[in-house]
């Protein structure tokens, strides 16, 4: 038994050694070489980079997006699940952007949710809402707010931002809202529940947020309720975020009808010099253009 039991030390105490060792060896490394994208700093020049090779966008058609105000499941909606009084009052952004805070965090995010549900707000609600073990991923949330924003007869659609790279899989979608103090379109990130300010608080739209990545000037996400005095500490608190959403920023789609659930014709805006053959890809006037023209 003596035996056994100093064995079983033995065995500790080695352990315990190669560990250390181990721990050692990777800190010598870290201290005396140098390694790619070693911090945060050089992962935004990269992505910067390529945003700013990629500047001028395609020519596309003068398209325009519809906008469904009328849809039967509207009412549902606004019966069942308090939107007028989550909204409250104020600019469409305003609005939004409290509907956005109350049912984000009530909206578990799962990316590799294998759509067992109808995409249209109601299903989705019944499904995931204040159900932890039922999440959704960022394409249905941004539906749900989307529905949400129509029924309230504001102007809202629902936007896919896709990553430069071929083998990157990885895409999100995020919602943009027709402010009309503003006078432009702003963008809102259910996921992340954020969305985007320059260097004054000015919320941003996509396509804004593009320009300032590839030109290096300022922006950064925030949640609502953050302190905006202080937008460099947020930048740095939401790194991850902003990271995130920049790898994302190469080119947008986004349906040609905004309803409950989706339309099968969707429109792209992207870069010229991507080589791509897609069919229907919509001009930057369109993309930006207010919707009450």
């Amino acid at each position: 038994m003596k035996i056994k039991k100093a064995l079983k030390i033995a065995g500790v105490i080695l352990l315990a050694v190669l560990l250390v060792i181990s721990v050692g060896i990777n800190i010598y490394y870290m201290v005396t070489y140098d390694s790619y994208l070693q911090n945060k700093e050089e992962i935004y020049i990269m992505e910067s980079g390529m945003l700013l090779n990629t500047m001028d966008y395609a020519e596309g058609e003068d398209y325009e997006i519809v906008y469904d105000f009328e849809n039967t499941e509207y009412s549902l909606l606004l019966e069942n699940y308090d939107v007028e009084k989550t909204a409250g009052e104020g600019s469409e952004f305003q609005k939004a952007m409290r509907l956005m805070d109350e049912y984000a965090p009530r909206l578990t995010h799962k990316s590799n949710f294998g759509g067992n549900v109808e995409l249209k707000a109601l299903p989705l609600l019944e499904y995931s809402l204040d159900n932890p073990s039922q999440g959704i991923n960022c394409r249905c949330k941004a539906q749900i707010l989307n529905e949400m924003l129509l029924s309230l007869e504001i102007y809202s659609r629902k936007v896919w931002i896709n990553p430069y790279s071929s083998y990157d899989n990885d895409c999100h979608v995020v919602n943009e809202v027709w402010d009309t103090t503003y006078n432009k379109w702003i963008m809102l990130d259910i996921t992340n529940n954020q969305y985007w300010i320059d260097e004054n608080g000015t919320p941003l739209s996509v396509t804004e947020i593009r320009e300032k990545g590839a030109m290096q000037e300022f922006c950064t996400p925030v949640c609502p309720g953050d302190d905006l005095s202080s937008p460099e500490k947020l930048k740095e608190k939401y790194s991850h975020e902003f990271l995130y959403i920049m790898k994302n920023m190469m080119y947008f789609y986004c349906c040609d009808g905004q309803t409950a659930g989706e339309t099968d014709r969707m429109y792209m805006l992207i870069a010229e010099n991507s080589g791509t053959d897609y069919e229907y890809l919509i001009s930057e006037e369109s993309w930006n253009a207010s919707p009450l023209a």
